[in-house]
């Protein structure tokens, strides 16, 4: 049997394993009359081998021979908060021209290299069968290290990013975002900053060669190389095709101020005349990505609204039919930076206000009244742990699982243990998480929707002053 057959074979068994007991799972559930789950999927990760260029650019490789196909990856650390004031954008626009032509090949030059090749190659990486790395790896390096950044390319990708951030604004889960990022951070907060139509305007292409210049550097990269390859021939081909670029190290620290703290609830009303649905969004700061009770928390916001069968979606949608769907969940960033917690859904105007108590009650409850329950729990767990084979089946899958080690700043051998670590969570965790991470008292509540609709209904309701303001998240009513 061929190597892509046996990988194939390999996929397919572990997705009928996954299917079959997440059916079993859905038919069992104590009821002596039904199937009996089956063991859960076993989870086998490449072992990360870790080297360094001879310039010394990291090289974490995942060797697997299953399959004649090789994924690359630069995994570089370029965040959006050190665009420079009033060039909010340009580390987008930056990224997106490295594909625009280098100092010595044209864009048309570039695709039609990678139509020879018969696999998508970018400055950031690729994934193309075993014979063609090392045409790949040039190509990639070309992009990466020799970007033209010609005016002509520039002009459209302005104008191209200005009309998306246009139609982006008409959106009410966007101008929820904003609003909440303003409330939750201060206004001149890094995280609060977002391109603006002026911003993009005055990117010239000496701001984009700067950015660059500053931030493509050896020191804020890793790469990560999986599938059929050795972990010696992995760093031969990329020392050859990244000769030129120095400076090696470990990646640069980001400085991003902490957020002044938590305020107390208040709902921020943005005014959408006409609109017939409400896009409301709750939240506040969250914890750092290393919280010992990381594993406890994503458990217990499975229960509330990580999963179609959490609390949250249950109520709004099954139970009482005002919305397609409600969520929640945490957004980490890099250690040691604080993340955020976020409940949204987007309902009928008219239900508007029962939505938001709604959605607070739930929250209430999981903290005091209706903690999560043992079948909750045990629930939640299979929700985190049996999709986990599955998401993890192939090449380029298992490469964009280490990215994310390396960018959260993990160990490689994170996935060796996260089965047992979620396994040993208990009720009494998942309690304690609920209890110290979520805070009714200290959250920003956003509502965007007809004002002239909802606004009477959300003072009535009583659950947090009411401050209308602007897509900037600027007051322009008092709060009341």
């Amino acid at each position: 049997m061929s190597r892509c057959t046996v990988g194939a074979a390999w996929v397919l068994g572990v997705a009928v394993a996954v299917a079959t007991t997440q059916v079993a799972l859905a038919q069992s559930d104590g009821h002596p009359d039904r199937p009996v789950p089956g063991p859960t999927p076993s989870l086998h990760f490449p072992r990360a081998v870790t080297r360094r260029l001879p310039n010394g650019v990291r090289v974490v490789v995942l060797e697997d021979h299953g399959l004649p196909i090789v994924s690359v990856s630069a995994v570089l650390t370029l965040p959006d908060a050190f665009d420079p004031p009033g060039k909010e954008g340009v580390g987008g626009i930056a990224g997106a021209m490295l594909g625009e032509g280098t100092t010595s090949r044209s864009a048309d030059q570039i695709a039609e290299e990678k139509a020879a090749l018969g696999s998508g190659v970018s400055a950031l990486g690729f994934m193309t069968v075993t014979a063609n790395v090392d045409r790949s790896l040039d190509l990639m390096a070309d992009e990466l290290l020799h970007p033209a950044f010609p005016e002509s390319a520039l002009d459209r990708i302005k104008a191209n990013s200005i009309a998306g951030l246009q139609r982006a604004s008409t959106s009410a889960g966007y101008v929820a975002g904003r609003v909440f990022a303003t409330a939750v951070y201060g206004a001149t907060h890094p995280y609060a900053r977002t391109a603006t139509e002026a911003s993009l305007s005055s990117i010239t292409r000496a701001d984009v060669m700067a950015y660059h210049a500053a931030y493509y550097r050896p020191r804020n990269a890793t790469f990560v190389v999986a599938g059929d390859i050795t972990p010696d021939s992995a760093v031969a081909k990329l020392g050859r095709a990244f000769a030129g670029w120095t400076g090696g190290g470990e990646p640069g620290q980001r400085s991003i101020a902490a957020p002044t703290g938590r305020g107390v609830t208040r709902i921020y009303l943005y005014d959408r005349p006409g609109s017939p649905q409400s896009t409301i969004l709750i939240g506040g700061i969250g914890p750092r990505r290393d919280t010992p009770d990381y594993y406890a928390l994503e458990l217990m916001n499975a229960t509330l609204g990580g999963t179609f069968n959490s609390r949250l979606n249950l109520d709004l949608r099954e139970a009482h039919g005002w919305t397609y769907g409600a969520r929640s969940g945490f957004q980490f960033r890099v250690v040691p930076e604080v993340g955020t917690f976020t409940a949204s859904t987007d309902v009928a105007a008219a239900k508007t206000d029962s939505s938001l108590a709604a959605m607070m009650g739930d929250l209430n409850a999981l903290r005091t009244t209706r903690p999560v329950t043992d079948s909750e729990l045990a629930f939640a767990r299979r929700a985190e742990t049996l999709s986990l084979p599955l998401s993890l089946a192939t090449v380029q899958q298992i490469a964009g699982a280490t990215a994310g080690l390396i960018q959260q700043h993990l160990p490689l051998d994170y996935y060796d243990h996260v089965v047992e670590r979620f396994s040993g969570v208990t009720t009494a965790d998942t309690r304690r998480a609920a209890t110290q991470d979520l805070d009714p008292a200290h959250l920003v509540i956003v509502v965007v929707g007809d004002r002239a609709t909802i606004e009477r209904g959300l003072r009535a309701a009583n659950l947090a002053p009411v401050v209308v303001v602007d897509a900037q998240g600027r007051p322009v009513v008092a709060a009341q």
